[in-house]
């Protein structure tokens, strides 16, 4: 999911963003948006992206283990990536192999709903501007994530303190505020987009993350710091 063109992030309610805040998180998805262009955009790129995408499902391997223990019926929040992001879809098959409830996000103004994917349908392009694809099927509401016992997250780039920098348009700050307290976050990211501690800023209302999926490995992050 890309939200390069919609309006920049607020918060559902509550103080308004720090324009100077706003500034650099701008200047920063600017760069780290050619970084990654620079790296995938390419066909060699394109080939790395698809050899990383098995690496990083093998590293996801006991982030599925400990989702799929919880629950008799797992319900898992992920996204379709555009094309220069890290391809998190293989992880979302494996899951759905294995008998776990996919939901994906779908354009619905200011927030997002979700669609439950079967696995194996083809996604679709979505209506919202600034969005990729997504599943054809019912909307679920954007209430459907309190069911969710997991989530993986689109991100420009985390830093290890758990702060994460979206795409500007504030859908997944808004959107996580829906699930339970006790379902992790995970966001998929390349490896070289996985910042040292305070490398990224972060307002009041940024929702940080739990833990980070990369071709490299898998990083939990003390997300409530």
């Amino acid at each position: 999911m890309d939200a390069a063109h919609a309006p920049a992030s607020d918060p559902a309610s509550g103080p308004a963003p720090d324009p100077a805040l706003r500034e650099r998180k701008s200047q920063l998805r600017t760069a780290l948006r050619t970084r990654r262009q620079e790296i995938y955009g390419a066909p060699a790129g394109a080939e790395r992206r698809s050899t990383e995408a098995q690496q990083l499902c093998d590293h996801a391997a006991p982030l599925l283990e400990d989702a799929l223990g919880q629950a008799e019926t797992l319900v898992v929040a992920a996204y379709h990536p555009l094309g220069t992001e890290a391809d998190v879809m293989p992880v979302a098959r494996a899951l759905a192999s294995r008998g776990a409830r996919l939901i994906f996000p779908a354009a619905a103004g200011r927030e997002l709903e979700w669609i439950r994917w079967d696995g194996h349908s083809d996604f679709v392009p979505s209506p919202g501007r600034g969005f990729g694809r997504e599943p054809e099927g019912e909307r679920l509401g954007a209430g459907a994530l309190a069911e969710a016992a997991l989530v993986l997250a689109p991100a420009v780039a985390i830093d290890r303190s758990g702060t994460r920098l979206g795409h500007g348009a504030g859908y997944y700050d808004r959107a996580l505020r829906h699930r339970t307290e006790r379902t992790p976050v995970v966001a998929v990211v390349h490896p070289h987009e996985l910042l040292d501690a305070g490398s990224l800023p972060r307002d009041v209302f940024d929702v940080p993350v739990d833990a980070v999926l990369t071709a490299a490995g898998l990083t939990r992050l003390p997300a409530a710091e």
